[in-house]
């Protein structure tokens, strides 16, 4: 199979969510795609999702994925080490899902009381994506300027 992986859309984005609705998974959106839901956007590439790092919602989050179109995570179904212990996973399918269990130095409890809905998808708001990207890489410092000005127009509505 194939290494390479096309770019995420936004009704991959959708899919994704529809699926761990599906499977009661605990998640939050977070990344690219979580600015773009919310009025902010930049170019990305990929899926970035936070989950509740318990031993069942790994299952859960494991068995959506597996239901995408090349079913990488297949190969993770039955993989009881996927809680706590882990802090990142690749799922390379059509399109790149990374599954984090944190993010940023911040824990999903950390990052929990900032999740909300918006078009029916979880994603960390935009104060939460704030926290987690003020002191990043390069681009995280980027998205952490433009989370400013949104928020400090949003304020001024």
């Amino acid at each position: 199979m194939d290494q390479r992986t096309r770019a995420a859309t936004y009704q991959d984005v959708v899919r994704i969510a529809a699926l761990l609705d599906e499977e009661h998974v605990e998640y939050a959106l977070i990344g690219g795609y979580a600015l773009a839901l919310q009025g902010i956007v930049r170019l990305t590439e990929d899926v970035d999702i936070l989950v509740e790092p318990t031993l069942e919602n790994s299952r859960r989050w494991v068995r959506a994925l597996a239901k995408l179109p090349d079913g990488a995570a297949k190969e993770l179904l039955g993989d009881d080490t996927l809680h706590e212990d882990f802090y990142a996973i690749r799922v390379n399918d059509e399109f790149t899902v990374d599954v984090m269990n944190s993010a940023s130095g911040y824990t999903w409890a950390d990052l929990l009381p900032y999740r909300r809905r918006v078009e029916g998808i979880q994603v960390v708001s935009l104060e939460g994506l704030l926290l987690m990207k003020a002191k990043g890489r390069l681009k995280d410092q980027a998205d952490a300027e433009a989370i400013r000005r949104a928020l400090q127009k949003s304020e001024g509505d």
